[in-house]
């Protein structure tokens, strides 16, 4: 049921799924979550049709050692060169958090105030 489920998804979200490969080919990262909030938009500039489904707005947090080294700025233009051709084909907001492996740990292990 999980594959055919994930073969859904990948038809009826061609967008999420194709940032879903290219970050995890170009960026080989340990953890990635994808969130279409397209939904939240809806009607709005960026996604004018109305359409929840629109895929336009997502939020994509990233771990991945590719980041090392890495300011945040450097980390954001590595995704966005990386998804270039669907900022391009109507992904209207992207909102990235990135981390190295060691970040993501420490920030699990981080006592809240």
């Amino acid at each position: 049921w999980g594959m055919l489920r994930r073969a859904m998804s990948t038809v009826m979200r061609p967008i999420y799924a194709r940032i879903e490969a290219k970050v995890t080919s170009g960026l080989a990262p340990t953890s990635l979550i994808i969130k279409d909030e397209s939904f939240k938009h809806a009607g709005h500039s960026g996604n004018p049709s109305g359409d929840p489904d629109a895929e336009t707005h997502f939020k994509v947090e990233i771990v991945s050692a590719a980041f090392e080294g890495k300011m945040p700025v450097a980390r954001h233009r590595m995704v966005y060169e990386i998804l270039d051709q669907e900022i391009k084909d109507g992904i209207h907001a992207l909102s990235l958090k990135t981390k190295t492996p060691a970040e993501a740990e420490k920030a699990k292990t981080a006592k809240p105030l």
